[in-house]
């Protein structure tokens, strides 16, 4: 008795702490066996065997974590409800087409596409845009001059910077940019995007009288509240999805644009937010196999748009210099995002 005392005393004595049991209610909920979980993490925390095999053990019999069970088989109903649809699309002989459309009718690509929740390429919606011919390198340099526009800079520091872009946004003389974009070198580095919209509205005030309308499918006024991108080859935005439908636009340059279905979320590896644990080289176009899902390509060039159905996984690179926009102001209801509530990790 005064044996088992005494250790009962110096197990007291090391701590278990709330990350630690965090660990094991993620792994238990993750379907971890509890003996061999509490081998591992007592081999792994350097903590005695008993210690952990008891925290296990009230934490296999928590009623919070029975709740939290519930909640789990919950999910798992939803996923197979994806996992069905998946299944069924793949099924699709062009499904792993991302359709051309030339000059589409709106209504058609309504129904075929915005509300069927389907990606399109579009072409000749913007030919008849001043920008059309004028946006190059130089004619923007010369309507800017100097002044400071803020841009997404220093990227290539941070694995994480499209989730960290908040922490990029730094402001720098346009001559400066245009100066380094006429560089036929790759770099991710820096790049004019969507986040910048916002402080850059004024200062784009001038590229913004050459955007012109796209009767139908844009709002009235819609285009000029869109978003300016400008980029060197070989920027990446990596693996992620929307809060609305969107549309990307070229104007100058080619962008690669790699898809996955909404539907297959649950193979997406989303760890936190809209953004993806998987790298640019983890998914190449190809249907689902090995726990990895069916992924659809295309390019877009100068007056090609590509349409990113809400909730549509996306991947894009620079093959070129590029100056694009970006839209969500469609004719059709796009609030999706006033619902989201995920913006933590998951």
């Amino acid at each position: 008795m005064a044996k088992q005392n005494r250790r009962k005393a110096a197990l007291q004595g090391i701590a278990i702490d709330d990350d630690f049991r965090r660990v094991i209610a993620e792994r238990l909920l993750d379907g971890a066996d509890p003996d061999f979980l509490a081998e591992q993490l007592a081999t792994i925390a350097g903590k005695p065997l008993a210690l952990v095999q008891a925290e296990v053990g009230r934490a296999a019999k928590s009623p919070y974590l029975l709740g939290a069970r519930k909640l789990q088989d919950r999910l798992g109903k939803w996923e197979w409800v994806l996992q069905n649809r998946a299944r069924l699309a793949a099924n699709d002989p062009a499904g792993q087409e991302i359709p051309v459309l030339d000059r589409p009718d709106a209504e058609l690509f309504y129904r075929d596409h915005y509300r069927a929740h389907r990606p399109a390429v579009l072409r000749g919606l913007v030919d008849h845009w001043p920008a059309r011919e004028n946006w190059t390198l130089d004619h923007i340099a010369k309507l800017l001059g100097d002044q400071p526009v803020r841009v997404q800079w220093e990227r290539e520091r941070d694995r994480d910077y499209e989730g960290n872009a908040d922490a990029h946004g730094a402001f720098q003389p346009f001559s400066e940019l245009a100066r380094r974009l006429r560089s036929d070198e790759p770099s991710n580095d820096f790049y004019i995007t969507a986040n910048n919209s916002d402080a850059n509205r004024a200062a784009f005030a001038p590229l913004f009288a050459e955007v012109g309308e796209m009767p139908g499918i844009i709002e009235p006024g819609g285009a000029k509240q869109g978003f300016i991108w400008v980029g060197p080859k070989g920027t990446v935005t990596p693996w992620h999805h929307d809060l609305t439908n969107n549309l990307l636009l070229q104007i100058r340059g080619r962008k690669r644009v790699r898809m996955v279905a909404s539907h297959d979320t649950p193979l997406m590896r989303n760890h936190r937010h809209c953004f993806s644990a998987w790298g640019s080289e983890d998914l190449l176009p190809g249907p689902a196999k090995d726990g990895k899902p069916a992924v659809l390509e295309c390019e877009i060039g100068p007056g090609d748009a590509v349409f990113l159905p809400i909730g549509w996984w996306h991947h894009v690179d620079g093959l070129d210099q590029t100056i694009g926009m970006s839209f969500t102001r469609f004719a059709w209801d796009n609030d999706f995002y006033s619902s989201y509530r995920s913006y933590g990790p998951l």
